[in-house]
């Protein structure tokens, strides 16, 4: 992916649709502080909150912008939806479930600014 001036993860959402992505191989750069790996995935159903784990964010904010080749070793996939989906019991019972997935944003810092003073320093 190339891109100037931009945050490369995606940033903090919420969609409108349900959206389910899974990890084939490699990494994924907005989850570098793991428990996305390989054969896993993430859904997140309409209006629920989600981005890049703190990890991602904090490197993210600080890198250089400059374009930025993806490892050919990567590949994950998304797919969205306009309708609810729901989890299996199976699946929110299984062993391999994540269970402290949110614990990513756990210490995550906020860097808003939305005084004018704030606002006015910032780089378009």
């Amino acid at each position: 992916m190339v891109a100037e001036k931009t945050f490369r993860p995606p940033f903090y959402h919420r969609n409108v649709m349900s959206e389910y992505m899974g990890l084939i191989r490699g990494g994924y750069d907005a989850k570098t502080g793991g428990g996305f790996v390989p054969g896993g995935g993430s859904l997140h159903s309409i209006m629920t909150a989600h981005g890049p784990d703190k990890d991602a964010f904090e490197k993210n904010s600080k890198a250089e912008l400059k374009p930025v080749k993806y490892p050919e070793s990567d590949l994950a996939f998304m797919f969205e939806t306009t309708f609810m989906l729901k989890c299996t019991e199976w699946s929110l019972k299984g062993e391999k479930r994540q269970k402290d997935y949110n614990k990513v944003w756990d210490g995550l810092k906020s860097y808003f600014d939305g005084s004018e003073e704030g606002l006015l320093k910032k780089e378009l």
